[in-house]
């Protein structure tokens, strides 16, 4: 995404973006992956500059318990039938709408508020940033003309549910259990709703712990 001008900037190299936190113990600072602050004290955090030129889309999914959790749907996957409730894999458990409009704001130079949710406050965006990253599961459900560049970054299961995991237990918290009985079905409807999307990026990255492999790099 662009505001008055923009560059391209490598997304992977703030994938391990570090932070310091002062302890009182004898080593006096010490460096933690971000991952290990909690949101929360992200947004208190005046230094945390990531979050003032990077929209996260996780609050433009549906939350509405009528709408997720019983909107059951019915998909094949691998010549069998399946019925689940509606994950965020779905298209339809997502805001595009409000989306696109956030986005057309910043590209006719309008700041704005990010959304708030429970698990995370507004931040604001300013129209003046040369490179605004929008960043989320939303973006494959888009309209990517939005976008200058794109990027589609997926993983293997075993990997998504030890990042779903952490995340979702010290975020937002989450039941393990319930996490476990979900990852089945979710990813399953990741594979039939959401994957196909990823041959409209630019750029598609398949990673997990170990490793990044570029399997597609198309910029003009």
């Amino acid at each position: 995404m662009k505001g008055n001008g923009w560059r391209v900037i490598n997304p992977f190299k703030h994938s391990n973006l570090q932070a310091i936190e002062q302890t009182g113990g004898k080593d006096g600072l010490h460096i933690k992956k971000a991952s290990q602050f909690d949101k929360q004290s992200r947004s208190k955090n005046d230094n945390w500059h990531l979050r003032s030129w990077c929209i996260w889309t996780d609050p433009y999914i549906i939350e509405s318990a009528a709408m997720r959790k019983y909107a059951v749907i019915n998909y094949e996957y691998k010549n069998e039938n399946h019925q689940y409730k509606m994950t965020a894999c779905h298209p339809g458990a997502h805001h595009i709408t409000a989306l696109e409009r956030d986005i057309k704001m910043i590209r006719d130079d309008l700041d704005l508020y990010t959304l708030a949710t429970h698990y995370d406050q507004s931040h604001y965006i300013s129209a003046e940033n040369d490179v605004t990253i929008i960043e989320g599961m939303s973006v494959a459900f888009s309209n990517l003309d939005l976008f200058d560049v794109t990027i589609y970054l997926y993983t293997n299961g075993e990997t998504e549910f030890t990042r779903r995991s952490t995340r979702d237990i010290a975020e937002r918290g989450a039941d393990i259990t319930a996490l476990k009985q979900s990852h089945k079905e979710r990813r399953i409807q990741y594979e039939v709703f959401m994957h196909p999307y990823h041959q409209n990026f630019d750029i598609v990255v398949k990673n997990s712990n170990e490793k990044y492999c570029i399997e597609k790099e198309e910029l003009i």
